[in-house]
């Protein structure tokens, strides 16, 4: 079994992964669809290209990870946790992408529960044997991608480049086809463009140590755990012994959004789901979800859903 399709052997994975045929391509799924799936095409031998649509926050990693892969990972949608050698981490959103042969060390993490992307990976080993000829007519090289972003000593992570994202954009719309040649095609033009592209020498990417990232997980979960309470961002940042100021960069760097944008929308979906599954009343769902006022929480709701909660409830249950 090569390098490459060591990592998707479903076999290797702790358990709940499956892997089925899907015409031309392969579906990795977690614990059924609900939680995602990967899409994997093999373009050529030591070549996969994977469409990402995941729906929670953890997916698993495999018992042993494979070695000398060249991983290009383009972030399309939320957010993907990357961890880097010396202990910090960084966050790809979308306009960003992370080039480089370093394996993730525990399971991939994705803060938001919700990640759209495509990596594609390269088994350096395999393609040196049996170089690809579409690499080769295009004058494009795993090699020479990693002598341009210097990889060999760090991971590249930086922001995409217009015409990287360009040729992403026109290779995400296949993401549900069966058009193998063109996927092939494409994901040759995607190498050139970032083979391409200058060097981006300053990223405005930022890093965050381990303690950063757990500080900003676990004021998520106090907040999630019951959102009838109204903690303040005082609260936390004299709990975690941090200022006012960095609480709120941590929370925003891990979860791309500001702590009381979280809130609301962490409130509002947890209110709709109460309108829609009990029979509880406007008031008594307002005062679960932290909102004394029941007018104030009905205006935020209407914002948020286009509608009162009432409307909300009926309409839901016509459907």
């Amino acid at each position: 079994m090569s390098n490459l399709s060591q990592l998707f052997d479903a076999g290797r994975f702790p358990g709940g992964v499956e892997v089925r045929p899907d015409g031309k391509a392969a579906v990795m799924t977690l614990r059924g669809p609900e939680n995602g799936s990967l899409r994997l095409f093999s373009l050529w031998e030591g070549a996969i290209l994977s469409f990402n649509r995941i729906d929670t926050q953890v997916w698993p990693l495999a018992q042993a990870e494979a070695n000398n892969i060249l991983l290009l990972n383009f972030c399309q949608k939320g957010r993907c946790e990357v961890a880097l050698d010396d202990g910090q981490f960084a966050f790809l959103s979308l306009g960003y992408m992370a080039v480089g042969t370093q394996q993730a060390q525990e399971e991939y993490c994705y803060p938001g529960s919700l990640y759209e992307g495509i990596e594609l990976f390269l088994d350096l080993d395999t393609l040196s044997r049996q170089p690809c000829p579409l690499f080769q007519e295009s004058e494009v090289s795993p090699e020479e991608i990693m002598e341009h972003l210097h990889t060999h000593r760090r991971l590249y992570l930086a922001s995409t480049p217009p015409t990287v994202q360009t040729a992403l954009d026109e290779l995400w719309q296949l993401r549900d086809s069966h058009e193998l040649g063109l996927i092939k095609l494409l994901s040759a033009r995607l190498l050139w463009e970032v083979k391409r592209q200058p060097v981006e020498a300053s990223p405005s990417i930022r890093y965050f140590t381990r303690s950063q990232v757990a500080i900003a997980r676990e004021t998520r979960e106090i907040l999630c755990a019951d959102l009838s309470q109204n903690h303040t961002v005082r609260e936390f940042a004299q709990r975690f012994q941090v200022s006012e100021t960095s609480l709120k960069n941590y929370f925003r760097g891990v979860f791309g959004e500001n702590l009381s944008t979280f809130l609301r929308e962490a409130r509002m979906r947890r209110a709709a789901e109460l309108l829609r599954d009990t029979e509880l009343r406007v008031a008594e769902i307002a005062a679960q979800v932290g909102y004394e006022n029941q007018s104030k929480f009905a205006a935020v709701f209407a914002r948020q859903f286009g509608c009162p909660p009432l409307e909300y409830r009926r309409r839901a249950r016509l459907d």
